[in-house]
């Protein structure tokens, strides 16, 4: 292989191996608010949607949506799972007593023959903030390869929501990381004191290394959960909304969106927030977003290195802009460029990858 090749097959090889075992998978079976809509996806107006169809389950993991699909009367369904999860898919299709409908192949979808046309495409694709990890460019291939004219896609919208984040009497929640930065900051300063006990003297790394921390720690998100609707000050506007039924992946690489946020209370803003929904065709709705309820992808927050203060009528204009990564395509820039009325205009710039803070209101992740 050439280089770039060796590259691209080790990432991709990491990134299925994080979805190779139960260990992975277990953060994203115990989220009830996803089992619980994709099941209601499946099995409301089952007749009319799934019965006597075929389905195309696109990164099956362990198989449940396959399961589902089965016992809502598919005539069969073809689960497809490029990493190693297939074989938990398949010990979960043999427990169920549906291995005479359900089909598990261990492959990367672009690398499969499915043996017909099919009914319906179900997958559970979405990332963090919706676009992390690229998934959709698999689905919508398997879409425009093997779903028949007219075919369903559950989910069939996806909407990525943005909004203003101002705590109130709650703890600010990009304090997570600021503390931290501060710790590591302090931990330093004595490092250096302690060093020049030593004779040695390490004083001229210190603004380079606060630059380093401030940019791990004030440019990659904050996964949070549990927030109050109350947390933000004004309502929160779509940033992206498309039918996966019939968009281009290619549109999604890349996209800027301009916002206008009419500011409703006296507040101080500390970051945005951002979370996505997904719509299925019959009513069914998965809402990420502020609420009492947890979901394994939260919402996510881009604390802002300086908060800035609105009261009500202000307007807080600005343009976010989404990207990839031009060497890891599963990983997202995230820029936003805002201003209060006429004041000069900040930028905020964010890597959306492998470094993902957490704060004290959300479960663990495990990659």
């Amino acid at each position: 292989m050439e280089p770039k090749q060796l590259r691209e097959a080790e990432r991709a090889f990491k990134y299925f191996d994080l979805y190779g075992s139960m260990r992975g998978h277990k953060i994203i079976v115990e989220d009830m608010a996803r089992m619980e809509a994709y099941h209601s996806a499946i099995f409301k107006n089952k007749s009319e949607m799934i019965a006597d169809k075929v389905i195309l389950d696109v990164g099956t993991g362990t198989g449940v949506l396959a399961v589902w699909a089965a016992k809502a009367g598919a005539k069969r369904v073809y689960a497809v799972d490029a990493s190693n999860a297939a074989q938990l898919a398949r010990r979960l299709v043999q427990s169920s007593n549906l291995s005479d409908v359900v089909t598990i192949i261990h492959s990367k979808i672009e690398e499969v023959e499915i043996p017909e046309p099919v009914d319906v495409i179900v997958s559970e694709w979405m990332g963090c903030f919706l676009l992390k990890e690229s998934m959709f460019d698999s689905v919508a291939y398997a879409r425009d390869k093997w779903l028949k004219p007219g075919g369903l896609m559950l989910p069939s919208r996806a909407t990525i929501l943005l909004g203003l984040y101002a705590p109130g009497n709650d703890s600010d929640r990009t304090n997570v990381v600021k503390l931290k930065l501060e710790k590591e900051i302090a931990e330093w300063k004595e490092t250096v004191s302690n060093l020049q006990s030593l004779d040695v003297d390490y004083s001229g790394f210190t603004d380079e290394l606060v630059q380093d921390l401030s940019d791990y720690f004030l440019k990659n998100n904050i996964r949070v959960n549990y927030l109050s609707p109350n947390n933000l000050a004004s309502t929160p506007q779509k940033v992206l909304e498309f039918d996966c039924a019939t968009v281009d992946p290619t549109t999604l690489v890349q996209f800027s969106q301009d916002f206008n946020y009419s500011i409703s209370k006296h507040a101080e803003i500390t970051g945005f927030l951002g979370w996505f929904t997904t719509d299925f065709p019959n009513g069914v709705v998965l809402d990420t977003g502020p609420g009492p309820t947890y979901n394994h992808w939260g919402q996510y927050l881009y604390p802002l290195q300086e908060s800035f203060k609105v009261a009500p009528g202000d307007q807080v204009l600005g343009t976010i802009t989404v990207g990839r990564y031009p060497d890891e395509p599963r990983f997202n820039i995230i820029e936003f460029k805002y201003q209060v009325g006429k004041v000069p205009e900040h930028t905020a710039l964010f890597n959306m990858g492998n470094v993902q803070h957490l704060d004290e209101g959300s479960k663990t992740l495990l990659h």
